[in-house]
């Protein structure tokens, strides 16, 4: 078989635009004994398609059960209920507007943020000790 027909049939392969009979027809010539050597990297996938192709299952089928309606029903009343609470929680009145009246009252309140920030930042990068601890200790074990 002409070894440029084959190497056309198989970029139109891996592009996905063969035909049953295309396809075939590499299978027979993968799993012939008269490949040529630039293509003898594909023999082993075709080989594996073939054999695949072969094998049958014998086991019957069993299909799962129906399900009940009432999952459907459950599913449904908790989003009818997580709505229904999160309409309730808003209230339209009660707009943030951004903005403090008095100038002291809004640099307390932004120090009293920058100062809960840092001590969730210091809290949260005090874990960072043990991690660098347990690299260390694993650094001794293992020479890269």
């Amino acid at each position: 078989m002409d070894s440029n027909r084959i190497e056309q049939l198989l970029e139109t392969y891996f592009e996905g635009e063969t035909t049953l009979e295309q396809e075939q027809e590499l299978r027979q010539y993968f799993t012939g004994s008269t490949v040529a050597s630039h293509l003898e990297a594909y023999v082993g996938m075709f080989s594996a398609f073939a054999k695949a192709q072969q094998e049958t299952v014998t086991k019957p089928m069993e299909l799962p059960a129906t399900t009940s309606n009432y999952r459907w029903i459950a599913g449904i009343a908790a989003a009818v209920l997580l709505t229904v609470g999160i309409v309730s929680q808003y209230n339209p009145e009660e707009r943030y507007s951004g903005t403090y009246q008095d100038q002291e009252v809004a640099v307390l309140k932004t120090k009293q943020a920058l100062g809960m920030m840092t001590k969730m930042i210091q809290q949260s990068t005090a874990q960072l000790g043990t991690v660098k601890e347990f690299e260390n200790t694993t650094n001794q074990f293992i020479k890269q």
